[in-house]
């Protein structure tokens, strides 16, 4: 089934009558049946889902020998269990960008949709399994008891962070030795990151070394030995083995190579971190493992690796720690600025920050009208792989202003006390829990289904709100108006089939506020935007029925079409704008300083009906006409020049050649 043609869309004309409310999403028979097929399909898609299964990749290839040693053979000592105190820290607040992008108004040409709509029905299920985030089938977590990890600060300096680290190792130093790794990410972005982390080395082992001195860590023979190792397409051990000697983890760190790969498998290295050292420093000689990862990225392996990351740290009581970005809300990818040195030029270079969830939640639809897009808004929350990895192994995530952090747009400061009550669930460890999790909360299926059919059926923004007619084309110039809304209509439609009939009235049954708020703004946004739909195409056909030829031609040939709170030309759907307004001032009051609210504002910020100022241009005047006795100027004869001989032209300089842009 294809939509090439105008009448495969709905173009209202006013001399039919609207449908009252009732029958406002044309839920007639034949859409009862495609929502009918639709939940069937949901069903049978939930019951199967599944997160694009992937081959696993080869093993990175490590450039040290490592022992083929059987973890197996010795259990761990039980882990410690208690609870994790926080020092004194003031956090610095986020830095206000506001990424002020403004949506352009449409041509009047019937757009070309990316992927074209098809029916329902036709809808292949493995056709909506995206790649979002993999959840893996297969090795299950050990059910050794483990202290949840702290994943919620404000974002802070990476000097702070560090200072932090500082803390954590030495209240561990205070119940047994310790075995610190850092690592580091090897990309190019994360430069200057590691040369702080350098020239703050010796400040962190000063410290520890003076507790131990005054007596606040206890003698022991070598309390703290520490490794270093970097990450990119492959794990590079840079200390062949732990040692206590500081210029040794001092220059590891300091020249520490760049990878050039653009990748960043950090799980991948937990897991041979672990596989390399937990047998002889946390079995044989007791050792509390600290990992402290450094990476501006959410790490390109998390499909397969990161379960496996997880098991290995819990069976080894293992403790992750991360210094990193905050994820984009609702998106995977943030950018960094790049300026080439061979033009001076600035790029923005895509990286891997998010989302923030297991799946991504949230719509994948514009706003209309002027004002910020808000494509990349911050989340407030860390990558969900690595916040799951230290989450699960009693750790703690420390954000920093690294460059793709700078590259969000947080409209303002999200303070983690007011994000707390919204924070991710980080227990999801298979598909198959995430799949009971769906089937048993209608609200939580309805938010990720709606999510992943707006990628499925993009709907476009702002239409042509100046338009300027001839009484000879101002119909179908109308018309082809009409077209880009009554497609966009199309569009959330079929987005909207996700929230069956009167499952708002189970919005309030819902435990979580993440998912509460996640539905009223996706339902709201969605209601907010086919009124606006419809009505735009209403007035369009008002403007065609009224007017006439003669009335252009006199004293309409520009109209204007501006936001509106009321609805003045789709009456039947006053109801239904009435209900995305509560449904979205209900996320503003139950969910301030936070994504949801700054989404909601947005959308609020225009009425949902459209006024047109009409006004007439009069037509420039015709040129007077020569008299006819006119006297003729008097012609002149021109005489060409004698043509200078020309030189050979200069040759042209040479086409620069195109930057290399690094991956990061």
């Amino acid at each position: 089934m294809e939509f090439h043609d105008i009448d495969q869309v709905e173009i209202v004309d006013l001399e039919d009558e609207l449908a009252p409310e009732t029958s406002g999403f044309r839920l007639s028979f034949a859409g009862t049946v495609v929502s009918v097929v639709l939940h069937v399909w949901l069903l049978v898609n939930l019951s199967g889902i599944d997160f694009q299964e992937t081959l696993p990749p080869e093993p990175a290839f490590i450039e040290t020998r490592i022992t083929n040693e059987k973890v197996e053979e010795e259990e761990p000592e039980e882990i410690v269990e208690y609870e994790l105190a926080n020092p004194d820290e003031k956090e610095l607040d986020v830095r206000e960008v506001i990424n002020a992008a403004s949506v352009g108004v449409s041509q009047t040409k019937q757009p070309e949709l990316k992927s074209r709509p098809k029916p329902l029905d036709a809808i292949i299920p493995t056709e909506l399994r995206r790649p979002l985030y993999d959840i893996p089938e297969g090795m299950e977590v050990d059910e050794r008891i483990v202290v949840k990890g702290t994943t919620g600060d404000n974002i802070m300096q990476i000097e702070s962070a560090l200072d932090l680290v500082t803390w954590e190792v030495a209240q561990n130093l205070k119940e047994k030795k310790v075995l610190l790794v850092w690592m580091l990410d090897g990309s190019a972005s994360i430069i200057e990151q590691r040369k702080k982390i350098a020239s703050r080395l010796r400040r962190i082992y000063g410290e520890l070394d003076a507790l131990k001195q005054i007596g606040q860590i206890p003698q022991m023979e070598q309390p703290l030995l520490s490794a270093v190792v970097t990450f990119g397409e492959k794990t590079n051990f840079i200390t062949r083995d732990p040692t206590d000697d500081f210029e040794t983890i001092h220059d590891g760190i300091s020249n520490a190579p760049t990878d050039p790969s653009g990748k960043e498998n950090v799980f991948t290295a937990v897991t041979q971190s672990m596989k390399l050292w937990s047998e002889r420093y946390r079995v044989k000689n007791g050792r509390q493992i600290m990992l402290v990862v450094v990476t501006d990225e959410a790490g390109d392996d998390f499909g397969t690796q990161l379960e496996p990351a997880i098991a290995y740290c819990r069976r080894y009581g293992a403790k992750s720690y991360v210094i990193g970005p905050l994820a984009p809300f609702g998106r995977r990818y943030g950018f960094v600025p790049y300026t080439a040195p061979e033009n001076n030029q600035v790029y923005q270079l895509p990286v891997d920050l998010g989302p923030e969830t297991a799946v991504i939640e949230s719509l994948n639809l514009p706003f209309w009208y002027r004002g910020p897009q808000l494509r990349y808004l911050s989340s407030g929350f860390p990558p969900y792989a690595l916040a799951r990895l230290v989450h699960e192994t009693g750790g703690r995530y420390f954000t920093t202003n690294s460059l793709s952090t700078d590259s969000l747009t947080p409209y303002g400061v999200f303070d983690f006390a007011k994000l707390k009550p919204f924070q991710p669930d980080y227990s999801y460890a298979s598909a198959n829990q995430y799949r009971q999790d769906m089937t048993k909360h209608p609200i939580r299926r309805a938010v990720v289904e709606a999510a992943m059919l707006s990628r499925e059926f993009e709907a476009k923004g702002t239409p042509l709100m100046d338009i300027r007619v001839t009484p000879q084309n101002f119909k179908q110039v109308a018309s082809n108006a009409q077209v880009q809304v009554a497609e966009s209509e199309l569009m959330i439609s079929s987005v909207l089939n996700a929230f069956p009939a009167g499952i708002e009235e189970k919005l309030d049954m819902e435990p979580l506020p993440r998912w509460r708020m996640a539905f009223a703004l996706s339902y709201g946004r969605l209601l907010a935007n086919k009124v606006r739909c419809i009505e735009y195409n209403s007035a369009c056909a008002s403007l065609k029925n009224d007017l006439t030829p003669q009335d252009v031609g006199s004293k309409s040939n520009h109209w204007i079409l501006k936001p509106s709170e009321k609805i003045n030309y789709a009456g039947s759907l006053k109801r239904s704008a009435k209900k995305a307004q509560a449904l979205l001032e209900r996320v503003v009051e139950e969910a301030p300083g936070t994504p949801w609210a700054v989404m909601a504002m947005r959308e609020l910020q225009n009425g949902m009906g459209i006024a047109i100022e009409q006004r007439f241009i009069p037509p420039p005047p015709p040129p007077k006409p020569r008299p006819a006795n006119a006297a003729r100027p008097p012609m002149k004869i021109l005489f060409a020049q004698q043509p200078k001989k020309k030189g050979p032209l200069p040759k042209p300089p040479p086409k620069p050649k195109p930057p290399v842009l690094p991956k990061l």
